[in-house]
């Protein structure tokens, strides 16, 4: 069943609870955004009469899942909402074929928009020489020059870019090679921000695996698509997961699991990748898995290696809607909790607000601060009342936003793990 048919079949089952709209953060802090239920399964049935609303509120919905978490009778809700958005799109590249001219804004957010859901090729850029384009991008000038060309905010925390991600021992390795064993053997998709902003916390996630006896294989994957389709470009998205699956079909045919670090692409793998014509799509939902995850399935079986050192830390834990969306829990909760010495507290604060490039772009920045304001000040209560030192959190965006937003450290609880095990010293 492809996105489109799950969101007819779910469109009568909505009761008009509006539970959605309740728990939906930017309808918190935003009037003007008239909520899920009406963007969604409201908006849904009238547009299957041929009305069309204004397409500019619909750009307002982040796409963080949290209305499909909350709603009793699982509703594809931000199905509903990325439905309209792509038929929108299709409609504006129709009238903008029929027009020589649009307006200077239309252009610069198309421009803008396309930029930042290409990552994998803002990433290769990036990373060609990450110094010069770190200093660059810390120019104010250069800041205010993209803000207004662009449309990106000056104010926002763009993540610095480093050395690429590169495994070059196991790499390669193939299901069609003699020695090939299938049992000890992950594939591991790192996505665009470890693969160019956070390699070490890829070398991390690898060393762990690797400690639990694995071979960890990292073809060379593409960008998930998330990027992508958050900006519009749905067609490309489709593409980047094809490609993938290109990449990953021998992997599933061998039943070896594919391990995500980063929730946007784990929840991308597991709910959207099924519903692509391409090879292994039938298999990607069922043998895709959280970094965390996997390593609790490992503990059910009794194979984790618990040679844990004793930790004396206390941690925030704040859990990214697209791993609530997964309805998995908070593994990485569990997982931390059998190490000695360890205790975490569970911030239970919201969404952070960055939704991927959302809380970058110029006219959102201000409402994605907004959104994060009661994430913001949990942290930084408690670190001042000592219930912790730092957070901890498995995506990468929500990191870089809640530093930026509160001034607390923040970093992927792989780092508790790398420590507990005595793997600390990584030079890449």
């Amino acid at each position: 069943m492809n996105i489109e048919q799950e969101r007819m079949l779910t469109l009568d089952d909505c009761i008009k609870c509006s539970a959605c709209s309740a728990q939906c953060p930017v309808a918190a802090v935003y009037p003007s955004f008239p909520g899920p239920k009406s963007v969604g399964p409201d908006m849904e049935r009238l547009r299957l009469e041929g009305v069309r609303l204004d397409s500019k509120v619909l750009a307002y919905c982040s796409n963080c899942k949290t209305c499909e978490v909350t709603c009793p009778s699982g509703v594809k809700i931000t199905a509903m909402i990325l439905g309209a958005r792509k038929d929108a799109v299709k409609k504006e590249k129709s009238s903008a074929s029929k027009q020589k001219k649009r307006s200077g804004s239309y252009v610069q957010h198309r421009v803008r928009d396309a930029l930042l859901g290409n990552a994998e090729y803002l990433g290769r850029a990036g990373t060609l020489w990450p110094k010069g384009t770190n200093g660059l991008l810390e120019i104010p000038f250069m800041r205010g020059l993209l803000e207004k060309s662009l449309g990106i905010s000056r104010l926002a925390s763009i993540p610095k870019y480093q050395a690429r991600f590169k495994i070059k021992e196991s790499g390669n390795v193939s299901p069609a090679d003699s020695d090939f064993n299938p049992e000890q053997s992950v594939v591991y998709f790192p996505g665009c921000f470890v693969n160019y902003n956070d390699a070490r916390t890829g070398y991390a996630i690898t060393k762990v695996l690797e400690h639990q006896g694995y071979i960890v294989i990292v073809p060379p994957f593409h960008c998930c698509g998330v990027p992508l389709t958050a900006n519009g470009h749905f067609t490309a998205a489709e593409e980047k997961a094809k490609r993938n699956l290109v990449l990953m079909e021998p992997y599933l045919k061998a039943g070896i699991p594919i391990i995500t670090s980063c929730t946007s692409c784990g929840l991308t793998l597991k709910e959207d990748y099924p519903s692509v014509k391409g090879p292994g799509a039938e298999r990607i939902g069922e043998q895709s898995y959280d970094f965390f995850e996997f390593l609790w399935k490992l503990n059910e079986q009794g194979k984790l290696k618990k040679d844990f050192r004793t930790i004396s830390e206390s941690l925030g834990y704040h859990a990214p809607c697209h791993l609530k969306a997964q309805g998995i829990g908070t593994p990485a909760v569990r997982i931390l909790r059998l190490i000695p010495g360890i205790q975490i507290a569970d911030l239970d604060a919201g969404c952070c607000g960055l939704s991927g490039s959302y809380g970058f772009k110029a006219e959102k920045y201000n409402l994605a601060q907004k959104i994060g304001s009661n994430l913001f000040r949990s942290a930084r209560e408690g670190v001042v009342q000592k219930r912790f030192q730092s957070i901890i959190s498995e995506c990468s965006g929500c990191r870089e936003q809640i530093e930026h937003g509160s001034g607390v450290k923040a970093e992927h609880p792989v780092w508790t793990l790398v420590k507990a095990y005595g793997l600390i010293r990584m030079d890449n």
